[in-house]
């Protein structure tokens, strides 16, 4: 699977997706960051989620300004059955706002880039695991959407690997837990679900919300709140959560946890 074969744009004038070759280059994706993404799973002929990806992805068009016009995840899917039927694919939906301008938008209208991946399932297990010394997340009315400008998450990631870890656990200016690098946190101690607040900057994530529908459901209280790295000390378990699946954290600098699978957990991403 070649970049040239997995790379499209939404036509309005056609209404349909078409080779990015048709795209204006420069656009405010790429002068300002002007936009937000949403990546999913397309499994052998459907999105996985995809409701949810809708719903947050027009919540988050409505924060920024962006008129949804042409935006409607049934028809992309509908693409990709067509074109990629049998095929399980990452699938990255760049969502942003057209014309130019400067910083001042001169048009709110809405602009689609598509990229597809092959899809790889998150490692079951991270064995080692830290929290970012230089890193700071801030809540915002767009921080709970995944935008177009990712620096934190850049910078985040670079740490993570200058310190040899596989997960880095990120903070918010109060101190307080966020999320992972690039995923939500979650951790268990007895019959309850911890996962920090939207209010402590972290991404509003698909899996995030699924997870704790599905701990609701199955009888486990779902706690949302404000925490500090200290109340891991007490969890039995610890993971990291986005689309493509559930990785067991092992170790968080000196702090050993189970990675005994959960199978109500497990079975969301399968």
């Amino acid at each position: 699977m070649s970049d040239s074969d997995t790379v499209f744009v939404f036509s309005d004038h056609s209404g349909t997706w078409i080779p990015t070759g048709l795209f204006p280059i420069p656009n405010r994706a790429m002068n300002f960051g002007d936009g937000i993404f949403e990546t999913m799973v397309f499994d052998q002929n459907q999105i996985r989620f995809s409701e949810f990806h809708q719903d947050r992805a027009l919540r988050a068009l409505e924060a920024l300004g962006i008129k949804p016009t042409h935006f409607d995840l049934d028809l992309l899917q509908d693409f990709l059955a067509t074109r990629f039927s049998g095929n399980k694919l990452r699938v990255r939906l760049n969502l942003f706002r057209s014309g130019s301008g400067k910083y001042t938008p001169n048009e709110n209208s809405l602009s689609q880039a598509l990229h597809l991946e092959p899809f790889h399932e998150a490692p079951r297990v991270k064995p080692i695991a830290g929290i970012s010394d230089s890193i700071r997340l801030s809540h915002t009315p767009w921080s709970s959407f995944k935008t177009l400008n990712a620096m934190p998450y850049i910078m985040a990631a670079q740490e993570r690997q200058k310190r040899g870890w596989d997960e880095i656990l990120l903070r918010d200016a109060q101190g307080r837990l966020s999320e992972a690098g690039a995923s939500n946190l979650f951790w268990q101690k007895g019959n309850e679900i911890f996962t920090p607040d939207l209010e402590c900057g972290c991404i509003g994530g698909v899996s995030r919300r699924v997870i704790m529908e599905e701990a609701a459901n199955c009888g486990l209280e779902a706690v949302e709140g404000s925490f500090y790295p200290a109340d891991l000390n007490q969890a039995e378990r610890v993971w990291v959560s986005n689309v493509t699946g559930v990785s067991y954290l092992d170790r968080i600098e000196s702090k050993q946890f189970s990675t005994e699978s959960l199978l109500w957990l497990d079975k969301l991403f399968d």
